[in-house]
């Protein structure tokens, strides 16, 4: 029974080479979109293969939001995306949402094609397919859905997951904060401005926020946070450096601070360098850099975030960059036990895992093994 399942295995892996796939978004890598609150377009060349995906606002009343400024791309409730492709017959398109839920709204739904297509929800996973066309316009009539990855395919059932770059040894999460917010959640961000709130800053490039807009100051309880896995790791620390903007702490203040969020509760580690005050002008000249010693949560699940908070009489805008999370993999005996007494996880072949997987081909991961198994 096992080589026929092996066989099998074989035949299936074979039958999906067969066609190409090609990741056109995902939010590891959102590229470099053009245009404006009207409509956003992106042009991509993926395995040689020429495509652009446009957004328009179609029947939302409000101005899009570019689909990289945020974690995931927010596709609006009655806007439109098309996807062409100037090379291939598009057979499948694969959109994967994302699982954020808030207060009982999640953002995953079908959505509306056009004509020639057909579509099907399955968990997180929207998959659409045709008899091989050069473009698809869908919308989102149910509700938002913020969508994780965009994969096309010349033949159905061959997307596979994109692969995130690896990381240099010792480093848990990298980001310099000069281009991208990638899997970071802001909570009550959307009170706030386009031209607040949290944002990638272009001169200096940094994440920022502030309430400053419409020539006034604004009240706001901003907060920009990112879930880390530390169960693997001890030694963990942290750096990150700050600077400032038209007010210029010296010290920590209470109302732009750093949280880490654990099974234990909420601590506030205190930032211990500020950037000096400058002589003029109205930005810190230079970052300065914190580090801080975070092996207190070694081997746990933790969420760091930023807290910005304010009446609305000051608007001090905070920047950051260099964000580096480091620590050393716990290579223990514990550690391989746990391994193999470890509850496997089920995905797809589009990388959605499946709580519970009935027939077909998955791949699962238990521990740090990844197999390929049909049920």
């Amino acid at each position: 029974m096992k080589k026929l399942l092996l066989s099998l295995a074989a035949v299936a892996c074979a039958a999906s080479m067969s066609a190409t796939s090609y990741t056109l978004y995902d939010a590891n890598n959102r590229g470099e979109w053009s245009g404006d609150g009207n409509g956003y377009t992106l042009n991509v060349t993926a395995g040689g293969k020429s495509f652009t995906i446009a957004t328009a606002k179609g029947g939302y009343n409000n101005d899009l939001v570019s689909p990289s400024a945020n974690a995931s791309w927010r596709f609006y409730k009655n806007s439109e995306m098309t996807i062409t492709s100037a090379d291939i017959d598009m057979k499948q398109v694969v959109i994967t949402f994302d699982d954020y839920e808030y207060n009982g709204t999640t953002y995953y739904a079908a959505l509306d094609l056009s004509a020639g297509w057909s579509g099907s929800l399955s968990g997180l996973e929207f998959t659409a397919v045709s008899d091989g066309l050069k473009s698809v316009t869908m919308v989102a009539a149910e509700k938002q859905v913020r969508i994780v990855s965009v994969v096309v395919s010349d033949e159905a059932g061959s997307t596979e997951p994109p692969v995130g770059p690896e990381l240099p040894e010792g480093v848990i999460y990298s980001n310099t904060f000069e281009s991208e917010i990638d899997g970071w959640d802001k909570i009550n961000d959307e009170s706030l401005s386009d031209f607040s709130g949290w944002k990638i800053n272009t001169s200096p490039a940094c994440l920022i926020c502030n309430s400053y807009y419409s020539g006034a100051n604004h009240a706001a309880d901003a907060k920009i946070q990112r879930e880390f896995d530390l169960t693997e790791y001890m030694n963990v620390k942290l750096s990150v450096a700050q600077a400032f903007g038209f007010d210029f702490p010296t010290s920590q203040v209470e109302n732009y601070r750093m949280y880490i969020i654990s099974d234990a509760g909420t601590d506030y580690p205190a930032f211990a360098n500020f950037p000096e005050v400058p002589a003029s002008g109205n930005w810190s000249k230079e970052f300065a850099d914190n580090q801080f010693d975070l092996s207190e949560y070694d081997g746990q699940k933790i969420t760091i975030g930023f807290e910005y908070l304010t009446d609305g009489s000051t608007s001090r805008a905070w920047e950051l960059k260099n964000f580096l999370l480091e620590g050393d993999k716990n290579v223990s005996v514990a550690g391989i036990e746990a391994e193999e007494n470890a509850v496997p996880v089920y995905y797809n072949l589009q990388g959605v895992r499946v709580a519970n997987p009935e027939s077909g081909l998955f791949i699962v991961v238990k521990g740090s093994k990844v197999s390929k198994v049909i049920l």
